[in-house]
């Protein structure tokens, strides 16, 4: 799932067109996949480092 978000962002940040009005778009877009894989990962690993983590 993580890495599924940062790949999105990347490809959303390569593929948009710098100079286009909607670039503005891209850039939210990659910025709230990046936010989310952050979140998750930090989840992620709280969870596997508490000892009453499942």
């Amino acid at each position: 799932m993580c890495l599924v978000c940062i790949a999105v962002a990347s490809w959303v940040l390569r593929s948009a067109d710098p100079e286009s009005a909607d670039a503005w778009k891209a850039a939210l877009l990659a910025n709230i996949s990046a936010l989310s894989a952050i979140r998750y990962l930090r989840q992620y690993v709280m969870q596997k480092s508490s000892p009453d983590g499942p």
